[in-house]
């Protein structure tokens, strides 16, 4: 037994160490890490992750992207399924961009796709020109790193885009010059290649993508069609939603989808793709304010506020009778929500 002054725990082999030290939950790091320094490189090795996911002690944390209230500053904060604020995780590198999409991949690899930037035109004064992004960067809770992945084949922002069975798909958008794409490409993480593929093409603004049973849907804003790409046989099929959307926030909880339509001020849309079904929930009204942004924690939807002191409001779907909204005091953002997703780490 070794209980030498280099051990992790004296007393214990270091693999016997490696596994209780594993159990701790992530809201306590700080303190722990302040024991010794080993202790310290520990926590913050690649290896002290693999040995969580080894013993099962994964959790999962929701990372806000937000921006200040002059727009200037871009950075984000992370929450644990408690709701505690542990802090921020570096900035993306390179310029602020807009249009961009955020993608989880291999369940705890936050990825961060196009987008565009605004630079100064040369044909009149105070013009601006548009330039879009193929730079993907990802970002590792292990290392607390951003890298840099494989270029997209095309500059792109304002594109759908969803997981599915682990490839990232992003569909159509825009590239320099408000040039609109008819195009989509996916991404393969183990080989880190983009490859192009065909899609149908419809004049749409942006829209959004998720998955669901294995297959790619893609509803654009201004179409009453859902494109349905099916990995397995490589083909598109087109279902008639019967109305068109202008949607500007979403997300997916328990297989349908919560989204945010302009043509519906004061409601929430929900889409069930198992019936082809839409419906709306009532938000309740913020004096002084109004709702901006969609996310998902706990099983639960939550709607972000542009102001109101960035209160946060959640929509329970378990509960049967009364309001299913409830102020969420657990989750506080500093500032405006730009998007958020769930890691698990």
């Amino acid at each position: 037994m070794d209980s030498s002054p280099s051990s992790l725990i004296p007393g214990l082999t270091d693999d016997a160490a490696e596994l209780c030290l594993s159990r701790t939950p992530r809201s306590n790091f700080r303190t722990i890490s302040q024991v010794c320094r080993r202790w310290r490189t520990f926590l913050r090795s690649e290896h002290f992750a693999s040995v969580r996911e080894l013993t099962g002690t994964v959790e999962e944390f929701m990372c806000v992207l937000m921006e200040s209230e002059c727009g200037r500053d871009v950075f984000w904060e992370v929450f644990d399924a408690s709701g505690n604020k542990l802090g921020q995780i570096p900035p993306i590198p390179g310029p602020t961009k807009r249009g961009f999409g955020v993608a989880v991949l291999g369940g705890g690899k936050i990825v961060f796709v196009g987008g565009y930037t605004e630079v100064e035109g040369s044909s009149s004064i105070n013009s601006t020109i548009v330039s879009a992004s193929a730079d993907v960067y990802e970002f590792d809770p292990a290392s607390n790193r951003w890298r840099k992945l494989a270029g997209m084949n095309i500059p792109r922002y304002n594109f759908a885009f969803a997981v599915v069975n682990g490839l990232l798909y992003v569909i159509r958008g825009y590239s320099t010059d408000a040039y609109s794409l008819s195009n989509s490409e996916v991404y393969n993480p183990e080989t880190n290649r983009w490859s192009l593929m065909d899609c149908p093409n419809r004049p749409v603004w942006r829209g959004f993508a998720f998955s669901f049973k294995s297959k790619l849907f893609a509803v654009g804003n201004g179409s009453r069609f859902i494109d349905i790409y099916d990995p397995k046989t490589e083909t598109w099929e087109e279902l008639d939603s019967e109305q068109s959307i202008s949607v500007y926030s979403y997300t997916v909880v328990r297989n349908k989808v919560y989204f945010m339509d302009r043509n519906m001020p004061g409601r929430l849309g929900v889409f069930d793709p198992e019936e082809n079904y839409w419906s709306s929930v009532g938000v309740p009204p913020r004096a002084g304010g109004f709702w901006f942004r969609l996310g998902e924690w706990n099983n639960k939807v939550l709607l972000f506020s542009r102001v109101c002191g960035h209160e946060t409001l959640m929509y329970d779907l378990d509960k049967e009778n009364g309001s299913k909204w409830r102020v969420c005091d657990q989750i506080k953002p500093s500032a405006s929500h730009l998007t958020s997703v769930l890691i698990n780490f």
